[in-house]
């Protein structure tokens, strides 16, 4: 019995190796999978390149695998083992692979928007509400700053507006206009302010640096949409990329004469937008506010003819403003007033002003601070502010060739009356320039910013209400 098992047990043992015998392929199998091992072989003989390719069992089976090894090929070599022979540690191997995505870069349009014709340092863009505002972005324009839109609630005023057609807005509240009523002019704005948002990114384009809102306190369409287009300016400021539109978005308002201030409306209207504007820049939610006195300049400029009394005095407001954008792109070769200067002054936030004097004793130092001293007065621009409230100023003399060259002592007249303006407004940081022109004169410029507010002309239009009230 012990026998017989071992047998069994052998013979169970030869019937269970038998199907490994099974794994060799029979002659029919061999000759199936000869075509296959032929066609896997055409790539790798010489000279046969030509005849796989036009095989199309050979194309699509060969030259996709052929492409893959290589790109692996190449996806090896770029993820190599961090870890060198030496142990080390491979930071360019680590890194990871560059995408094809990183060979696509997005298509970014700049938009240009109405060219202008001007060499400043800063590239302003303009917003005139109403007749008052209209006036004055158009003597803008005509200096070369084209970037320029009117906006009104009455087409009888954009109609003699001398610019392009498509650079003007009607906002069509009906033809009586705003009719001296504020809030008809809110209304309106808030109305269209999307209009006005398009066209603003229209006209202006992203090439601008500053922009600034002109009207006229008083009226209905002026006064009352002025902080609405304040607005609108902040938001074109933030699609176009400026990082701080409190500082880029500033104001131009006229105040009105004594006579027109008589109307209890007119002077409450003024009374109401030059204090709102005042407090929002003493806040620093707009720079700078340029505040025009009408009053002042009727006290300027008595005896002009009608037809050239508004023309005159808005192209001296739009040039005055003008030089010293031209002079901060100017460099020169005794002390530059550069554009950091100046927009220092710009976005100081407060209240800014503007003068300049024509200085003819110039070899005397105390005529010439004197001058300086002077300057502010004759402006156009508000009086009654408080100078030592000033955050920073410039002060520009611009002599000719001539006097550069021979009048002695000058320099040591023109450092003087510097630092008499620096006594003059207290702790402000004061900026320097002097340039030299063809002119046989000396003029001298000068720009404060960061003041408080007019408080005796604001108190002057508030007394004019409680009057009539």
């Amino acid at each position: 019995m012990a026998k017989t098992s071992v047998k069994s047990r052998k013979t169970r043992t030869k019937v269970k190796s038998r199907p490994k015998a099974k794994a060799k392929q029979s002659p029919k199998a061999q000759t199936k999978s000869a075509p296959k091992a032929k066609i896997k072989s055409i790539p790798k003989a010489k000279g046969t390149k030509k005849v796989a390719s036009k095989h199309p069992t050979a194309k699509k089976l060969v030259t996709p695998k052929a492409k893959a090894a290589r790109k692996t090929t190449k996806k090896g070599a770029q993820r190599r083992s961090p870890v060198t022979a030496k142990g080390e540690f491979d930071f360019n191997a680590w890194l990871l692979p560059t995408l094809p995505l990183e060979q696509f870069e997005p298509n970014i349009h700049e938009e240009v928007g109405v060219m202008d014709k001007i060499k400043g340092s800063t590239r302003y863009a303009w917003i005139g509400a109403g007749q008052c505002g209209g006036r004055l972005v158009k003597s803008f324009y005509d200096l070369g700053y084209r970037k320029v839109l009117a906006v009104n609630t009455t087409h009888h005023d954009l109609d003699l507006l001398e610019i392009p057609k498509n650079q003007k807005f009607l906002m069509d509240i009906g033809e009586k206009g705003a009719g001296k009523d504020m809030e008809r002019g809110r209304e309106a704005v808030q109305q269209y302010q999307q209009d006005i948002l398009h066209l603003t990114r229209q006209t202006f384009g992203s090439q601008v640096d500053h922009i600034m809102v002109c009207f006229g306190a008083g009226g209905g369409t002026g006064s009352g949409s002025v902080v609405g287009l304040i607005e609108i300016a902040k938001r074109y400021a933030r699609y176009i990329g400026l990082t701080n539109p409190n500082q880029t978005v500033g104001a131009v308002m006229t105040l009105p004469t004594v006579g027109e201030a008589i109307s209890p409306l007119v002077a409450e209207n003024a009374h109401k937008v030059a204090w709102e504007l005042s407090q929002m820049a003493a806040a620093e939610k707009i720079s700078p506010l340029i505040i025009v006195d009408n009053d002042k300049i009727n006290k300027m400029y008595p005896g002009m003819t009608v037809k050239s009394f508004w023309p005159n005095i808005n192209n001296t407001v739009a040039s005055l403003f003008d030089i010293f954008n031209k002079l901060s792109a100017l460099s020169s070769q005794y002390t530059s007033f550069d554009p950091v200067d100046y927009h220092s002054i710009m976005e100081s936030g407060g209240c800014t002003i503007m003068g300049l004097t024509k200085v003819t004793k110039f070899g005397d130092k105390f005529v010439l601070s004197e001058a300086v001293k002077k300057n502010l007065s004759k402006t156009l621009l508000a009086g009654g502010f408080d100078l030592t409230t000033a955050k920073v100023a410039g002060c520009i003399a611009v002599g000719g060739r001539k006097l550069m060259a021979n009048v002695k002592g000058l320099q040591d007249n023109i450092d003087y009356a510097f630092d008499v303006l620096s006594e003059i407004t207290g702790k402000a940081t004061i900026h320097r320039g002097i340039y030299e022109d063809n002119k046989d004169s000396l003029r001298v410029y000068t720009i404060i910013g960061g003041l408080e507010a007019p408080a005796e002309r604001l108190e002057e239009l508030r007394s004019h209400m409680a009057v009539e009230v």
